[in-house]
């Protein structure tokens, strides 16, 4: 079975506002019972982390092939993006 992974920020409450001190992977294969896969200094570091998790399962029989999901789109186009 394929694995799906979240990126998300942990938050810590600063009162009126929150302080992101870190990224946290999670596996959300299991909708009802998400798992907490590992933390990063950084949002970047979080991301590959979350692709290496996702790319691990999906060669694992009964498995969809990894989507290879590219996370900055920009890559996607052919568009000159300068305006």
């Amino acid at each position: 079975m394929t694995h799906t992974a979240r990126v998300e920020p942990i938050k810590e409450d600063g009162g009126d506002h929150y302080l992101i001190s870190g990224w946290r992977v999670v596996d959300v294969t299991v909708a009802d019972n998400p798992r907490e896969i590992s933390r990063h200094e950084s949002e970047p570091e979080a991301i590959e982390a979350a692709r290496r998790f996702e790319g691990q399962t999906s060669s694992e029989p009964g498995s969809d092939p990894d989507d290879n999901q590219d996370y900055d789109s920009s890559a996607l186009t052919d568009r000159d993006s300068t305006p």
